[in-house]
């Protein structure tokens, strides 16, 4: 490991090139979690022959790679029960629990846990979603993991849906909250901290003057608090203030850095959803930027010029450290660089 970058601003973030993925292309979309202190990653997807502007095809996959000893990247013996990515990764009592996604068939619904016992794999299997989703965000509250957006089909609308399971009553499957009071999105960002879920931006379709859709990229901000009352779980929203630019498809779950902050890096801001030709995409913007929760403000955290920005990966805590795995740099490019920061 090596330390590759220090970005100054309030607060010195310190970056980490931890070993790459083996793989000479990298995916985007992954699954990605923590069993018995080992970090792990499954699944995604990327473009094996050809770029999608050069007719190439979009393949999914169902491998799982083990970080062993924190060292090097192994790929296990076991797979996935299918090709899929895009969906949502939680890491709780040392199982890590895929949720949803896609692949070549269409949305899942699927839900699935994975043990390592430092050898192989315990697989398990969970309460399905109500809905088959991919493209959403998701988080552990607690005991409860809430997953929020997405959407239910290639073709299909985003979703202005919020689903919990509470892990300590599963018999109970999944349950549907009270949504953010705002629109619809796929592509949206969360992060927990202090009892508090915060969700940020994402993306929808929005409808122009002269009739004409167009990609919305959101900016809006929210603090969900879940009560129970009579026995059952309740959604109670806030909204707080907007970001500076909207973000979607970035890294989630947020990294909190100095335990009274959420750092942003990486996503497709206004701006970069303008791009019309992923041959010439200028990449994913290098701006950071830093949100407090205990004072709802936003501050410009500086640059970040020597690692590459991207999309549609999952950010893990690992080993004291906030780890990004893998994603896309530009439309149909993807990288196996693993980042930490601390």
């Amino acid at each position: 490991m090596m330390i590759i970058s220090e970005t100054k601003a309030q607060q010195t973030i310190h970056w980490t090139q931890l070993p790459p993925l083996p793989t000479e292309k990298g995916w985007a979309g992954m699954y990605a979690g923590v069993s018995h202190h080992t970090l792990i990653a499954m699944g995604g997807a990327n473009f094996p022959d050809k770029y999608p502007w050069a007719g190439g095809k979009k393949k999914w996959y169902d491998e799982i790679y083990v970080f062993q000893n924190g060292k090097n990247w192994i790929k296990a013996n076991e797979k996935l029960t299918e090709p899929s990515g895009y969906g949502v990764t939680v890491s709780y009592d040392d199982k890590i629990i895929l949720i949803g996604g896609n692949n070549e068939n269409g949305h899942l619904s699927q839900v699935t846990g994975l043990e390592w016992d430092g050898m192989k794999f315990l697989k398990l299997d969970y309460p399905q979603l109500p809905v088959p989703l991919a493209n959403m965000a998701g988080t552990l509250v607690d005991d409860i993991i809430v997953i929020f957006g997405g959407s239910s089909s290639s073709s299909g609308s985003a979703l202005k849906k919020c689903f919990a399971l509470d892990m300590k009553d599963m018999s109970a499957g999944w349950f549907e909250l009270d949504a953010w009071p705002g629109p619809e999105r796929v592509f949206p960002v969360c992060t927990f901290y202090q009892g508090q879920c915060y969700l940020f931006g994402g993306e929808t379709t929005a409808i122009n003057s002269k009739g004409i859709k167009y990609r919305h990229i959101l900016s809006d901000s929210y603090r969900l608090t879940l009560h129970k009352r009579d026995g059952e779980w309740k959604s109670e929203w806030q909204k707080l203030a907007p970001m500076p630019k909207g973000i979607s498809a970035a890294g989630t779950v947020l990294p909190i850095l100095n335990n009274d902050r959420f750092l942003f890096w990486g996503g497709i801001d206004p701006i970069t959803a303008l791009y019309k030709n992923p041959e010439t995409h200028l990449g994913i913007t290098q701006s950071l930027l830093y949100y407090f929760p205990e004072t709802d403000r936003w501050e410009y955290a500086g640059e970040q010029t020597e690692i590459l920005s991207r999309v549609t990966l999952p950010v893990v805590f690992w080993n004291n450290q906030w780890v990004y795995v893998s994603g896309e740099i530009k439309p149909g490019i993807r990288t196996p660089t693993v980042i930490g920061i601390q």
